[in-house]
This record gives C-alpha cells, sequence and structure tokens, in this order.
C-alpha cells in the first residue's frame, strides 16, 4: 500500500474507529509497564496516546470538498465524534479491564481530568486539520513558482538545523547523565525502552515540533519576502524562457530570449536562441523544399491530366476504326490468325482507354477541377443495366455468373451518376477478375436507416491481411495467383470518386474465400 493510499482516504466513522483501537494497544502498553515508572513517564504516556490518536486520525480521514461553510461544518462534526469516542471509549475499556490505574499513576489524577485530555483530542484535530490544507497550499504553491519551492527549502534548512541542535543536546545530556536512557527501577528491556521513548525522545520530538510550528509563524513572512527578492531575478528569466517557447509553440520563430548574466540561466537562454536559430533555418529550409516540391506535384498533375486529355482523342479514333473495321471485314471474311490479332489489339486499346480514363479522373481530382453533378438518383436502373451489360461478357470470358438483387422501390441518394457507374463498373470489372469460373459476382443492395448500402460481394481468392491497408493505393497490385493485367489505379478511383460523392466504402475479405466491398451514401 502506498503513502497515497493511506492518507486522507478513509471514511469518518473508520478513521475514528482505527484511532479508538490504536489508543487501546498505547492503553495496553502503558498498563504493561506500570509499575515503579516514574509518574511523568506515564503522563507522557497519556499525551503520547493523546498526540498519535489525533495525528491518525488527522492523516487518514479524507478531506471534504464542496463549499466552506461544508467544509467547516464537516471538519467540526468529525472533532466532536473523535473527542466523544475517544474519551468515552477508552474510558469505558480502562474501567472494564482494570487499566484505568495507569491513570491514577500519572500525575493526572481524577476521571474528569483524563475525560477533558481525551476529549481535547477532538479539539486538536480541528487546528491539526487546518494545517493540513495550509500544507496543501503551501505544495501546490511550491509546485507552481520556483520562488516558493527556494522559500520552502530555505525553511527547511532552518528547521533541520534546530532539530539537530535539539538532538544533540539531548544525547549530550544522555552521554552525562547514562542513568536516564535506561533507569534502573526498569524490570525488563521493554519497560527500558518505554521510559526511554516517553521520558527522553518524545518530549524531544515536542519540542522539535512546538520550534518548527514558532520558527513557520515567525520566520514564514522575511522568509517569503527575502526569497522573493533572492529569486526574482533568476524567475523571471525562467519566466521569459517559458513566455517565449510559448510563442515558438505558436508559430513566432523569430522571438528570442534575451541574455542576461553569465550563470547556468544564462548558458541555457543562449543555448534556447541558439536553437530557435537552427529552428528558423530548418523551417526555411522546409518551407522552400515544399514549396519545390508542391510545385513539382502541381505540374504533374497538370502533365497528367493533359497527357490523359490528349491521348483519349486518339485512343477514342484508334478504337472507333478498328470496331468500324470489323463491321467491314465481317461481310468479306477474315483469316483465322488474323481475327485473332485484332481481338487482341482490340482488348488492348479498351484497357488503355480504361488506364487513361483513370489517370484523367485522379488528376482532375487531385487539382480539384472534376466537376461532380450530385442529385437525387434512384440507382436500380442504373445497377440492373450495368450487370446486364457486363454479365454476357463475364461468362463468356471467364465463365463467371454476374447477378444482381436489387429490393424494389429502393429510396434515392445524391450521386453523379456517370461517377456512380464508373466506381460500379471497377468493382465490378476487379470482383470478375479475381474470381475462378464457376464463381460468381453479386450486387445486393441493402438499406439501412441512415444510408444506403451497396456491396459488391464475390466468391474469389480473397485479399491477404497484408494487402488490405494498401489496395486503396494507386499503382499498387497486391499477391495473386492470376497474372497482373490491371494498372492498380481501379481501387483508388474508386476510394476517390466514393468520398468525393460524400460516400464512404469499406472491405471485408477471408483468403479463398471472397471479398465484399461496400458502398455506403446517405440518403438525399
Amino acid at each position: 500500500m502506498t503513502r497515497r493510499q493511506i492518507l486522507w482516504q478513509a471514511p469518518p466513522w473508520q478513521g475514528i474507529l482505527e484511532a479508538l483501537i490504536l489508543g487501546v494497544l498505547i492503553l495496553f502498553l502503558l498498563n504493561r509497564i506500570q509499575g515503579d515508572i516514574p509518574q511523568a513517564v506515564y503522563t507522557n504516556g497519556m499525551l503520547f496516546l493523546c498526540g498519535v490518536t489525533g495525528l491518525w486520525a488527522v492523516f487518514r480521514i479524507r478531506l471534504p470538498a464542496g463549499s466552506t461553510l461544508h467544509q467547516i461544518l464537516w471538519e467540526t462534526g468529525v472533532g466532536m465524534a473523535l473527542g466523544l469516542t475517544m474519551a468515552g471509549g477508552l474510558y469505558a475499556v480502562g474501567q472494564l479491564t482494570g487499566w484505568a490505574s495507569v491513570w491514577q499513576s500519572s500525575t493526572l489524577i481524577g476521571a474528569v481530568t483524563i475525560g477533558v485530555l481525551l476529549f481535547g483530542i477532538g479539539i486538536g484535530y480541528l487546528p491539526a486539520r487546518l494545517g493540513v490544507r495550509f500544507w496543501l497550499l503551501w505544495r501546490q504553491a511550491r509546485q507552481r513558482k520556483f520562488r516558493f519551492e527556494l522559500t520552502h527549502m530555505l525553511l527547511m534548512t532552518v528547521v533541520l538545523a534546530v532539530a539537530a541542535v535539539i538532538l544533540f543536546s539531548i544525547n549530550l545530556n544522555l552521554f552525562f547523565q547514562p542513568d536516564r536512557l535506561f533507569p534502573d527501577s526498569a524490570r525488563d528491556l521493554f519497560t527500558s525502552i518505554s521510559v526511554f521513548w516517553l521520558h527522553t525522545v518524545f518530549p524531544a520530538l515536542n519540542l522539535v515540533a512546538l520550534v518548527v510550528i514558532v520558527l513557520g509563524l515567525v520566520l514564514l513572512p522575511p522568509a517569503l519576502l527575502f526569497s522573493y527578492f533572492a529569486a526574482r531575478r533568476t524567475t523571471k528569466r525562467l519566466e521569459q524562457l517559458t513566455t517565449v517557447a510559448s510563442a515558438l509553440q505558436a508559430g513566432d520563430y523569430d522571438v528570442r530570449v534575451p541574455v542576461e548574466g553569465e550563470d547556468e540561466v544564462a548558458q541555457l537562454q543562449i543555448t534556447f536562441n541558439q536553437m530557435a536559430d537552427e529552428l528558423g533555418y530548418t523551417l526555411a529550409d522546409l518551407q522552400t523544399e515544399r514549396n519545390r516540391v508542391s510545385n513539382l506535384l502541381e505540374t504533374q498533375r497538370h502533365l497528367v491530366a493533359n497527357v490523359s486529355h490528349e491521348l483519349r482523342t486518339p485512343v477514342a479514333t484508334a478504337r472507333a476504326m478498328l470496331e468500324s473495321s470489323f463491321d467491314r471485314w465481317e461481310e468479306d471474311g477474315l483469316p483465322p490468325g488474323l481475327r485473332n490479332d485484332l481481338q487482341v489489339l482490340d482488348g488492348e486499346i479498351k484497357r488503355l482507354q480504361r488506364l487513361i480514363d483513370d489517370l484523367f479522373t485522379l488528376s482532375r481530382l487531385e487539382a480539384g477541377g472534376l466537376s461532380l453533378e450530385c442529385q437525387p438518383l434512384d440507382i436500380t436502373p442504373t445497377i440492373n443495366r450495368l450487370t446486364a451489360a457486363m454479365a454476357p461478357y463475364a461468362w463468356e470470358t471467364g465463365k463467371v455468373e454476374l447477378t444482381a438483387e436489387i429490393p424494389d422501390a429502393l429510396p434515392p441518394i445524391s450521386v453523379d451518376e456517370a461517377r456512380f457507374e464508373q466506381v460500379l463498373s471497377n468493382l465490378l470489372r476487379n470482383g470478375l477478375f479475381h474470381t475462378p469460373p464457376g464463381g460468381i459476382v453479386m450486387v445486393v443492395a441493402d438499406p439501412a436507416p441512415d444510408a444506403l448500402h451497396i456491396h459488391v460481394r464475390d466468391t474469389g481468392e480473397g485479399i491477404p491481411p497484408g494487402d488490405l491497408p494498401h489496395i486503396w493505393d494507386r499503382f499498387y497490385q497486391g499477391q495473386t495467383s492470376r497474372p497482373q493485367v490491371g494498372s492498380g489505379l481501379g481501387l483508388a478511383v474508386v476510394k476517390d470518386l466514393t468520398t468525393a460523392m460524400n460516400g464512404t466504402i469499406r472491405v471485408e475479405s477471408n483468403p479463398g474465400r471472397g471479398s465484399c466491398f461496400t458502398l455506403s451514401f446517405p440518403y438525399s
């Protein structure tokens, strides 16, 4: 159990009960050493009992919260309860056990005197708790202000010096009067130690405590004044460092600390200014490099956008002429080898056209030049049209079944129809590519209370866990058992277009069992 778990943690009833049990234990020990011990020993024993039990309650009972009036009433009530419990409880224990003879053995003769002394535990509890609060406030002040820490160190130096002088005097007195350490009247070692503690150490501790209190009351005001003037120069320079550090953190990189003196604080100020200079140079270099890289990226985006735009026309022209040639040559007939070559050429032109379209789309998204016309749209016809167009090709080329399960009367969502079709088309092509023959790719619409979810599921090879965080990166191609024919841009386009239309996309995948891409769009 740590110190924080002991101090000021117990409820009042528990702290009072612990103090009572401790008092009973001390009363038993005092009864144990009765005999021919001087009366002053028993008197000190009773005072020791009151002091120890009172301090136990002071440091164990938790501190109240709330208003000042509430705290005063709380502490007063606890103090009265403590006094009544100690007076009544210890007096009753002494009468029942026969230990009350301890009181007759001391100079405090009489039940009334003993009762008042025990009740005084509760009365002394109140100023002691006030001292605890002062100490806690003082500790907070030391943590916040260095000048108060210097004051504390000064006071502790004085207190320790006074305590050392008092304890040295007591030990010197015992050296010349050894019979006071272990009196001849003591019956055994326990009695000798008890007499030494109660007759020598306990009064010395009381004297030290009294001196500390007096010194605190007398020396604290001048010590505060002295420490203020002694530490003002140092703390002022440290406060300047704090102010400049805060300004640097806020972005003012030109501020510096004025250097005063030649001591360690001055060296710290010089070092701080040098660090600020280096930070300024580094930030300037970083800003220059950032501007250069930003300009390069902007130039690259424009270059890609322009090149993509310029390539779209000749590629579209080549594809149109190739399709026209197919139509003409169908009448005349083509050699089988030439037909196969032309079909391969047609497929590569289509793939090149998709790559150019993806590059053009991404470049315009980065440059902010892609205009989206988002409006309420019933996506059912779009999904049905797209799956109907791609299903024959999926079965002919890969023996993969492409289906759609769309409920009737779906709520409209706000999207750009052309871009939504591009997103769904990319997801379907991705699923068809990664699904082996005999598999299924399915589009499912799932209306939820807050959004419409469109799932694209496949029974393909799945995505390895290590690839999942990177599938949205451009040009990233993960591990797959099939030959790579894509560019790695399709899912990046899906991600960026979905985000641009205020939607979200996520993926779930089990290697060997397939993947599920989920598009979510809020209702219009």
